[in-house]
């Protein structure tokens, strides 16, 4: 049977399925993580720093509606003490939401060092009611020495049992992106077999659950039956190493999850190379890690002392011999993933591509004809939805006879980080993208998706003042469409009139205003105006000392930087950028539309930004790092091959064996190109900053861009003619 599949799937492997449309709604959310459907079509959204928001789809409102204290790493203190996955993780709305208002989040706790699963309640306004709060699940986790995995996906499946995945809060990091199961004294934040192999522990799990009206009771059928000895009668699924994103068949309850997995870009004596997953399990069981991987690819059990391998594990029988394990020793047989891919290409599933991993599961798809949106077509029921949060891609994973994967096929690509999909009750799949960034990231967008043959949306202008009138808006529209005016007010919104313009009440005050488009058989469409002004910080002045009029190429310019208050000196950037006086200025240093459609086809942009840092350094500052150095052409592109930690911190680089070696040179030479013409000085609030050398495209004319740049204020940025 594998040997068929795998032939189907080489033959697939080309195959991409019509394009869908795909239409914004909301825009601008901030480290968005999780959302969900409620029954009357209106959608719940989680920030991993706390917040609470409610959107209205029809009309486009944007609604807070609470934040939980949570720890969370935070841009206003990015050295706090929490884990930089700690925070919001995960949403589900009851079964009965519609009648009793609750709703189940799983966050960080502010101050006990541990995850909590709870129930809360809605209040009559609509507002998140702290007060509510029934707690059901602790999970002790730990939070030092770059710990990672937090899960956090929550889904109630049809017959109301409620899932929760949760990570293996394990530091991935020391074991050569091989299995964490280092046995030496006082290393048991590397040791995955406490946690994710430990059958008395709830971390590296998926727990099921039947919430009760004063907490919950074990179904039948988790994995060991209430009383066992040394076990958690909570799990359903154990063996996972981050259970990220979770989903439920509504009509079987069949469980599938993406699981992101290790590092290691190939094998070793240690073990095979790093595999995502997606897995199926249609009953409770062992999933393997941190003694296997992939298709029961076994791991030796490494002797960190030694550093030599010992036995490698039998999937068959797998054991748990680590001396933090408080559970059994004799694990239930593993089972192996339903699907599995490496950061090459994958010689079973060659569909999947080849790049930087983080496999997710969304909702699995059924035909019906009496809906008004089906996002696939009949030939498609049954079919899993499974994404990527780097790869950036969606596919159709189509299952047959007895559940079992019958092909594979792109379903949508070029996404900007799919953090959650979430299907709607007419047929359509909501879409949040997380952004481009990494942590702290502002450009959260949840999309809709809907099949390619889907009309176009209607059309709108921005919405304008209306000169010589206070509080008067208008807006164009070149559709014959009704237009309908919403101020967001609060957690809620009221509709002010319809027509081409609209004249703001005095009271209440609002937050946003919206004119709707609408007409029969179109999809509305959405203008937004804010009435909020946004906080300002702090500003900041930078001087340069003698007041010239125009700067040339290597000269020594003294600066001063002040603000109220004033920043600190350690950090502080203050950077001098030369601008040709042709061609276009984005405004700071850019890639070429050439070089920026390469770097995100080969997930480049995935971990890395041109000017500012994500979860890898910004990729100016690696130009200005190995400026002039003859040998950092060749030393980078031999790193962008085999992957690697420890310059710019300890999260790794995953290894891009997709790049063909052309491709990387290219890559290399536009990233140290960004260096040309720019200078920088950190740390001081005074000093001297020496102009670059001239770059190849100087002319006469130009600019110098000067900025002073620190977190928490607000940039000085001005510029002077140069010579």
């Amino acid at each position: 049977m594998r040997k068929s599949i795998f032939c189907l799937l080489l033959c697939t492997s080309g195959l991409y399925a019509a394009p869908l449309r795909q239409v914004t709604l909301a825009e601008g959310f901030h480290d968005a993580m999780s959302l969900t459907v409620a029954p009357d079509g209106d959608l719940f959204l989680v920030e991993r720093e706390g917040k609470l928001f409610r959107i209205r789809p029809d009309t486009g409102g944007v609604f807070s509606i609470g934040e939980l204290p949570v720890s969370a790493l935070r841009a206003i203190d990015p050295k706090s003490d929490s884990a930089v996955e700690d925070g919001l993780q995960g949403i589900a709305l009851d079964p009965e939401f519609a009648k009793n208002r609750r709703l189940y989040l799983y966050y960080s706790h502010p101050e006990k060092l541990l995850d909590r699963l709870s129930r809360f309640e809605l209040s009559p306004a609509g507002m998140l009611d702290l007060k509510s709060e029934l707690v059901l699940i602790d999970v002790p986790s730990e939070r030092r020495n770059r710990v990672c995995h937090h899960g956090g996906s929550v889904q109630f499946g049809p017959d109301g049992l409620l899932y929760l995945s949760v990570g293996d809060n394990t530091n991935p990091f020391e074991s050569d992106g091989s299995a964490p199961i280092d046995n030496r004294e006082k290393r048991d934040f590397c040791d995955a077999q406490r946690s994710a192999g430990n059958t008395n522990d709830l971390r590296g799990k998926i727990l099921r659950i039947r919430p009760t009206e004063t907490g919950y009771e074990i179904p039948s059928g988790n994995l060991f039956p209430v009383g066992t000895a040394k076990t958690r009668s909570e799990i359903y699924a154990m063996g996972c190493r981050n259970p990220f994103r979770i989903s439920i068949d509504p009509k079987n309850s069949t469980l599938y999850w993406g699981e992101v997995g290790p590092d290691a870009a190939k094998a070793s004596d240690r073990g095979p190379a790093g595999h995502d997953e997606v897995n199926q399990a249609k009953a409770a069981g062992n999933f393997g890690w941190p003694f296997l991987v992939g298709d029961n690819k076994p791991y030796a059990i490494w002797d960190f002392t030694t550093n030599k391998p010992g036995r490698m594990t039998d999937p068959a029988a797998p054991q748990n011999t680590g001396i933090r394990n408080t559970g059994l020793t004799d694990l239930p047989p593993a089972q192996p993933a339903f699907i599995w891919y490496p950061y090459a290409d994958s010689p079973e599933f060659p569909v999947m591509g080849k790049s930087g991993r983080n496999a997710m599961a969304g909702p699995v798809f059924y035909y019906d004809a009496a809906r008004r949106f089906n996002l696939l077509t009949q030939a498609d029921d049954h079919t899993l939805l499974t994404y990527d949060w780097v790869r950036g891609k969606i596919w159709k994973t189509k299952l047959g006879a007895g559940e079992k994967l019958d092909h594979l096929e792109v379903l949508q690509e070029g996404l900007t980080h799919p953090m959650d999909l979430e299907m709607a009750a007419d047929g359509s799949v909501w879409l949040l993208e997380y952004g481009a960034d990494w942590y702290f990231n502002k450009k959260g967008k949840i999309h809709r998706l809907l099949p390619g043959s889907t009309a176009q949306p209607l059309t709108l202008g921005p919405i304008q003042p209306v000169p010589g009138q206070e509080r008067s808006f208008t807006v164009e529209s070149k559709d014959s469409a009704t237009i309908t005016w919403w101020l967001t007010t609060g957690a809620t919104e009221l509709k002010l009139g319809s027509g081409k313009s609209v004249t703001l009440p005095v009271t209440p005050l609002g937050a946003e205003l919206r004119a709707v488009a609408s007409a029969e058989g179109f999809l509305n469409a959405i203008s937004r105006h804010s009435l909020v002004k946004e906080q300002v910080l702090p500003e900041l002045t930078l001087k340069l000392v003698g007041n010239a009029n125009s700067y040339t190429f290597g000269q020594t310019v003294s600066f001063t930087v002040t603000a109220n208050p004033s920043p600190p000196a350690k950090d502080l950037s203050v950077r001098a950028r030369y601008i040709p006086a042709a061609g276009h200025d984005a405004g700071g240093p850019q890639f070429s539309s050439e070089i920026n459609a390469l770097a995100t086809a080969s997930s480049c942009l995935a971990c890395h930004q041109v000017d500012h840092a994500s979860i890898g350094p910004a990729y100016l500052n690696v130009a200005l790092k190995y400026r002039g150095q003859a040998d950092a052409p060749a030393r980078l592109q031999a790193k962008l091959k085999s992957g690697g930690a420890g310059v710019w911190g300890q999260v790794p680089m995953p290894p891009q064996v997709a790049l063909k070696d052309g491709d990387a040179e290219t890559l290399v030479r536009a990233v140290l190109g960004l260096a040309d013409g720019i200078s920088e000085v950190k740390g001081q609030l005074a000093s001297k900053l020496t102009l670059a050398p001239a770059p190849g495209n100087a002319e006469r004319g130009g600019a110098w861009e000067f900025t002073a740049e620190a977190p928490g204020f607000t940039a000085a940025k001005f510029r002077i003619p140069a010579k």
